[in-house]
C-alpha cells in the first residue's frame, strides 16, 4: 500500500500518541511501525460481506476493506454466512434514530481507517450511523475524495474548512497556525476582503466530495459577544443562501470553552441558537485547556454548559455533532447530543488550547491503551496490572490479539483499538437504551466503570478522574 507524505497537523506534537511535549520523530520509527501494521492487515485474504437487503457488499479483507461495492469482482470470495447492516444515508443518519459516531482522518495511520469503520459498520451498524471528516487545510482534495470512497460505510462526509485557524487572536492556537501548504490545500485561508471568499470555502467542500456541508465556523469572540454572534450567523445565513437543490448545510461554531462555562455567555449562545431555526445541524467545536493527552475535561462548568448545548438541541429536534471531543463527547449523548467526533491523535481527541511544551530529546513515544472497562486510556504497563484484577474483562476486537503480540509495541492496532472500541461504546448506548434513553445507558456504563475502578493499585496518572465528575452530573 503506497503511504502519502506526512501531513501538516498544526499542535499533533502537542498531544500526539507520544508523551506531551515529545518531537513527533523522536525515537520512533512511526512510519515503519504503520507499514507493519498496514501490511498484516491487508495481507488478510479478500473477502466481501452482503449487506442487507441486496444492496450490495462490504469488503471486510483485502486493499479496499472498509469499502462498498454494488457487485463483487470478478473471482472474489464471498462469505455468505453472516450479512452486514444495509447502509443508512445521509438524511436518515441525521433523523437521529442511531448515535452518529465520526472518525476524523489526521496525519497518522490515515489509510487504515476506513478498514475500522467497515469493521464498526459490519459489527455494529444496527446501532449506530459513521460519519467521516477531513480536514481540507490538511491535505490535497483528491486524498480527502479516496478517503471518503474506501470509507464508503460513512453516511456523513464532512470536509472541515478550519476557518478558525484565522482567529489566532481568539483561540489559543500554535504558531503559524496556517502554514504554507495550508495556504496551498485552502487557499480561502488567506487574509482578504474578496467577495467570493464565502463561495470559496464551500466549492472547496463539494470539490472534497462532502455530504454535509459546513458554514465557515470563525471562532467566537467572547470578549465582543454579541458584535461576533451577529457576524456570525449573518456569514452563515449567506453560506445557507448558497446551498443547491438537496444539499443540506450545518451551523458551525467554534468556541473558546468560557461560552459554554460562563453563565452569562452560555445564556447568550443559547438563546441566539435557539433563534436559528433555519439550521436544523449544529456542527460545534470547543477549544478547553487540557493538561494530559486523551484525558476528558473535569471542568464541571464546561461539562454543565455541554449537558445545556445538548439539552437545548434535543428538545428543539436539533442534529447537535460535537467534533474532536473524544470521550467528552460520547458523555455528552446522554444530555442529548446526536453525535460526536475522535480519531488516531490527541488534537482528534480534544481540541485543546495550545500550550508550548519543549521536547525532550530521545524521549520514548507512549505506548496508550484504551481500557473501555475504565473508560480510560492508561500506559501499557498499566493495563498489564490491571488485566490480573478480578472480573477484569479483555477486549474482544479484531486488533488486539496482534497489539499484544507485537513488538516493538504498535501504535497504529493500538489507535484502531481505541476508535473500534469507542465505536462499540456509542453503539452500546443506543443497544442499553430501552431503560431511560441514552441517558439512562450512559448512566449506567459510567456507573459501572467507577465502580469497577475504584481502588485500583494504579499511579494518579493513569486513575480515570473524571468518573467522579461524570457520575455526579448524571
Amino acid at each position: 500500500m503506497a503511504h502519502e507524505e506526512p501531513e501538516p497537523m498544526f499542535g499533533e506534537d502537542d498531544l500526539e500518541w507520544s508523551e506531551e511535549g515529545d518531537s513527533l520523530t523522536a525515537g520512533v520509527n512511526e512510519q515503519g511501525l504503520e507499514d507493519q501494521a498496514a501490511t498484516a492487515w491487508l495481507a488478510a485474504e479478500e473477502a466481501y460481506v452482503p449487506l442487507d437487503g441486496g444492496t450490495g457488499y462490504l469488503a471486510v479483507g483485502g486493499a479496499g476493506a472498509g469499502s462498498i461495492v454494488s457487485e463483487l469482482p470478478a473471482g472474489a470470495p464471498e462469505i455468505s454466512k453472516t450479512t452486514a447492516p444495509a447502509m443508512v444515508d445521509r438524511d436518515e443518519a441525521l433523523k437521529g434514530d442511531r448515535p452518529i459516531f465520526l472518525v476524523h482522518r489526521g496525519a497518522r495511520h490515515a489509510n487504515l481507517l476506513p478498514i475500522v469503520m467497515g469493521d464498526l459498520h459490519h459489527k455494529k451498524g444496527q446501532h449506530l450511523a459513521i460519519g467521516a471528516v477531513a480536514n481540507l487545510p490538511s491535505v490535497k482534495l483528491q486524498k480527502i475524495g479516496a478517503f471518503f470512497d474506501q470509507a464508503s460505510v460513512a453516511a456523513l462526509r464532512i470536509a472541515d474548512p478550519q476557518c478558525y485557524r484565522l482567529d489566532d487572536k481568539v483561540l489559543r492556537l500554535p504558531p503559524d497556525p496556517i502554514g504554507k501548504r495550508a495556504f496551498e490545500y485552502a487557499p480561502y485561508l488567506s487574509p482578504t476582503d474578496d467577495p467570493e471568499w464565502l463561495h470559496q470555502v464551500i466549492d472547496a467542500q463539494r470539490s472534497a466530495g462532502a455530504n454535509l456541508l459546513l458554514t465557515p465556523g470563525r471562532a467566537l469572540n467572547p470578549d465582543d459577544a454579541q458584535n461576533s454572534l451577529d457576524a456570525t450567523f449573518r456569514e452563515a445565513d449567506q453560506a445557507l443562501a448558497l446551498t443547491d437543490r438537496g444539499e443540506r448545510i450545518a451551523l458551525n461554531l467554534t468556541i473558546p470553552a468560557r461560552w459554554l462555562a460562563v453563565g452569562a455567555l452560555r445564556n447568550r449562545l443559547l438563546d441566539e441558537i435557539l433563534d436559528q431555526d433555519q439550521f436544523d445541524v449544529l456542527y460545534v467545536r470547543i477549544q478547553w485547556a487540557q493538561t494530559k493527552a486523551f484525558a476528558p475535561t473535569e471542568d464541571v462548568d464546561l461539562l454543565m454548559g455541554i449537558r445545556r448545548l445538548s439539552n437545548l438541541c434535543q428538545d428543539e429536534g436539533r442534529a447537535l455533532l460535537l467534533p474532536q471531543t473524544g470521550l467528552t463527547g460520547w458523555f455528552a449523548l446522554a444530555h442529548g447530543a446526536m453525535g460526536y467526533g475522535l480519531g488516531v491523535s490527541g488534537t482528534d481527541q480534544c481540541f485543546a488550547e495550545h500550550v508550548f511544551r519543549r521536547g525532550r530529546q530521545g524521549q520514548q513515544q507512549a505506548q496508550r491503551y484504551f481500557e473501555r472497562q475504565m473508560l480510560h486510556t492508561i500506559d501499557s504497563s498499566s493495563h498489564d496490572v490491571v488485566a490480573q484484577v478480578p472480573g477484569y474483562s479483555e477486549c474482544g476486537c479484531s486488533y488486539c490479539p496482534s497489539l499484544f503480540d507485537a513488538q516493538p509495541w504498535p501504535h497504529a492496532l493500538s489507535a484502531l483499538h481505541h476508535i473500534f472500541s469507542m465505536g462499540a461504546l456509542t453503539a452500546h448506548v443506543q443497544e442499553d437504551s430501552g431503560r431511560g434513553g441514552r441517558h439512562g445507558a450512559v448512566r449506567r456504563i459510567v456507573a459501572t466503570a467507577r465502580r469497577w475502578s475504584s481502588g485500583l493499585p494504579l499511579g494518579p496518572g493513569d486513575l480515570p478522574r473524571h468518573l467522579s465528575v461524570w457520575d455526579q452530573a448524571l
